[in-house]
């Protein structure tokens, strides 16, 4: 995982395999300094996603909980069709908006 801050928007990559808590204990530590700075607005870029268990849905919602909480907003990126196709299914694609990729993320995010 690697995370970088574009235009004022906190871009977390989550690569891989999405697993377990290595993961959560990394993305709730950037979510949580990121809202503490009060910047508040957070994409998860998911180009090079393979997999995601239940564990790695419960951080990704927690995410979204701790972002809105603060006042802030929560945008997804280059969703891959297996995570896209089980967020519908879960009834998880009503929580966030999802764009085709980051610039349009970032956009969106900032015309908040």
């Amino acid at each position: 995982m690697k995370s970088e801050t574009k235009e004022g928007v906190l871009i977390i990559y989550l690569e891989g395999n999405l697993l377990g808590e290595n993961h959560n204990l990394a993305v709730s530590a950037l979510v949580t300094e990121n809202n503490t700075n009060g910047k508040k607005k957070l994409i998860f870029n998911l180009a090079e996603m393979k997999f995601i268990n239940s564990t790695g849905l419960g951080m990704i919602i927690n995410a979204i909980t701790k972002t809105r909480s603060a006042g802030g907003e929560v945008a997804f990126c280059n969703v891959p069709d297996q995570m896209a196709k089980l967020l519908k299914m879960t009834k998880l694609e009503a929580l966030f908006t999802s764009t085709a990729d980051e610039p349009s993320a970032i956009a969106y995010l900032n015309g908040l």
